[in-house]
């Protein structure tokens, strides 16, 4: 049977052959070799600068030289991507996958599925618009509430729906109550599979350098300037500590100038499939978001590979870490993330046990085969149930 995914605004594969999109990026390349194993033949619609045909495994990757932009809303782009679908399939009994529901539109398929990948408009008012319009308090609640109804809108696009995060579907019921149009399944994102690195146990009182990473997007949501002014502050503190930032984005150059003449700090680019490899080289690592994240793939990330997590308390990062158990919670503010991080700098028995819990964490509560295990089931359950009205996935 016919699977196709429509990806935006970001590629999902490059030019180069690398993923990218980010979390949801990473998902998706979990997704295709899923779906190819249910003998569904898959393609991706994703957003490019230049028309392109490639494959991701056996996925056919489709790209297309369009992106949403002004004069060019996201609806009318992934209309134009299901129109392009529909035309090279000749059919409407298809599964239509739109791993982000904010690249969604309204449709009567019975057999499409939109995915929500965090709760972005909890992030301060001057990260979400430019406007100065909205940067009052009866501003900022406005515009506040229009994208909460967007959020509503976007996610009931589809019959089917997936969250990959309690924070979000608890925002839902709170507008929706428990008895739901259309079907809701929770499935949060998986971990790697990881073996428990004896080694750290060895060295935990080495005297060696504590090495701490930051590997997100460089963009100011991800919490690049709140980390800034954090790093600065503790490269003073301790200076037996060496500091890895690590990815890409706008951002890229601001570190250079913040940190460039800083022999302790590194600011390299990784892969997203050598995410484990990166983080399996360091200590402690730092998710200071400024927005809700989904169930955070970058935190699972490290959790297996043996690192103690600092992470900002939004989003679904609160249903994965237990504050002071297998990581470490803080507030969006540099004294509490500062605190956070010298605590385990210093703390060399929390570290070691924050390490081990998170590690066990990602494995067992976030197991890639259960992950495996409820797609195939909700797959099922779309293809068995299309035709019904109920929340039994919820």
């Amino acid at each position: 049977m016919l699977l196709d995914i429509y990806f935006g605004p970001d590629e999902f594969v490059r030019e180069d052959m690398t993923i990218g999109g980010g979390g949801i990026g990473t998902l998706t390349s979990y997704l295709c070799p899923l779906l190819e194993e249910l003998n569904f033949d898959v393609t991706v619609y994703q957003c490019s600068h230049k028309a392109r045909e490639t494959v991701y495994g056996n996925s056919k990757i489709i790209s297309m030289p369009v992106t949403p932009g002004p004069g060019r809303p996201t609806e009318g782009v992934v209309k134009h991507f299901r129109d392009i679908a529909y035309a090279r399939s000749k059919t409407k009994q298809r599964i239509e996958l739109f791993v982000a529901d904010f690249f969604s539109i309204k449709n009567d398929n019975p057999l499409s599925i939109a995915v929500q990948n965090g709760l972005a408009w909890d992030a301060p008012i001057e990260l979400l618009t430019k406007k100065k319009i909205f940067h009052t308090p009866i501003g900022e609640r406005i515009f506040r509430y229009r994208w909460q109804l967007r959020g509503l809108e976007r996610f009931e696009n589809c019959h089917n729906r997936v969250a990959v995060d309690l924070y979000f579907l608890n925002w839902y019921r709170s507008f929706r109550g428990i008895n739901l149009k259309g079907r809701v399944w929770y499935n949060p994102n998986p971990a790697p599979v990881t073996n428990w690195d004896s080694e750290r146990e060895s060295t935990i009182n080495s005297g060696a350098p504590v090495r701490i990473i930051f590997a997100r997007r460089f963009v100011p949501e991800k919490g690049t300037r709140l980390i800034a002014e954090v790093f600065k502050e503790l490269l003073k503190l301790r200076p037996n500590i060496t500091i890895t930032l690590a990815g890409s984005g706008p951002d890229k150059q601001f570190f250079g100038e913040t940190f460039g003449s800083d022999s302790r700090v590194s600011i390299i680019s990784y892969d997203v499939h050598d995410a484990l490899i990166i983080h399996q080289g360091h200590d402690i690592s730092v998710t200071p978001s400024l927005c809700g994240e989904a169930t955070c793939l970058s935190i699972l990330e490290a959790m297996s590979a043996g690192c103690a997590v600092v992470a900002t308390n939004l989003g679904g990062t609160i249903t994965e870490i237990i504050d002071g158990f297998n990581g470490v919670l803080c507030w969006p503010a540099k004294d509490s993330l500062l605190e956070g991080i010298v605590n385990l700098i210093d703390r060399h028995d929390m570290r070691l046990r924050v390490q081990r819990l998170g590690w066990e964490t990602s494995q067992k509560a976030f197991s890639i085969d259960c992950w495996r295990d409820r797609w195939k089931d909700i797959i099922h359950k779309v293809l068995d149930g299309n035709a019904k009205t109920d929340s039994t996935g919820y």
